[in-house]
């Protein structure tokens, strides 16, 4: 998924932090640089742009003379990384209620359909995408750069996490329902509550799985 730069960097940097966050590129991976650069059809400096982004949020390693591998889950990391997270999307909230736009009102309400028809599949992963992309409409809706990159960079951290642990802990019509309270909370422009939404949401995740993996 591509965020606010589209360039040629960036969507490499997207497409290889999903198959980390999403682990299909699983912890001690090695990404040869000679068979990424032919998938993308570009030289070395685009990918070596990306693989230091990705290095930055700690999701690779490199190593000199032997290459960039996925690096392992570090809990002690993650644990610090959702206690900022908690508090950060529940500023998104409040902020995000100040200034968000009917147009993105309109897309989250659009994704919640779509999470709607997933209870009558097995969608679990397609939800946690689902869930991922409302997160960034209201990282967007803040019109705050700054608060957009930290949010984006914890949720890179803690993706990995959620998606190795949730599919089978979390119950679907929870998580919809959570969705649909933040999307009436945004469209009153109740930024109290819609903060308190916001970390209840994550909380309600972490509460899932500390107990099984933290």
């Amino acid at each position: 998924m591509d965020y606010i730069n589209t360039s040629r960097p960036q969507k490499i940097f997207s497409t290889i932090r999903d198959r980390i966050v999403y682990m299909e590129y699983p912890p001690g991976k090695l990404l040869p640089e000679k068979e990424l650069c032919a998938e993308f059809k570009v030289s070395r400096t685009p990918l070596r742009e990306a693989i230091q982004k990705l290095k930055e949020m700690k999701l690779v390693s490199v190593i000199p003379r032997f290459g960039t591998y996925v690096s392992p889950v570090d809990i002690n990391e993650i644990r610090s990384a959702f206690e900022v997270k908690i508090k950060l999307e529940g500023l998104a909230g409040e902020v995000a209620a100040k200034r968000i736009t009917a147009d993105k009102l309109a897309e989250m309400k659009a994704l919640i359909e779509k999470a709607d028809a997933l209870l009558k599949e097995d969608g679990q992963r397609r939800l946690i995408e689902i869930d991922t992309q409302f997160h960034e409409i209201i990282y967007q809706a803040t019109q705050n750069q700054i608060l957009q990159e930290m949010l984006q960079n914890l949720h890179g951290r803690c993706a990995r996490l959620w998606n190795s642990a949730l599919g089978e802990i979390i119950p679907l019509p929870t998580i919809i329902s959570q969705l649909k309270e933040i999307h009436s909370s945004l469209e009153k422009r109740d930024s109290a509550r819609t903060c308190r939404l916001m970390e209840d949401h994550v909380r309600y995740f972490i509460d899932r799985i500390k107990n099984q993996l933290l």
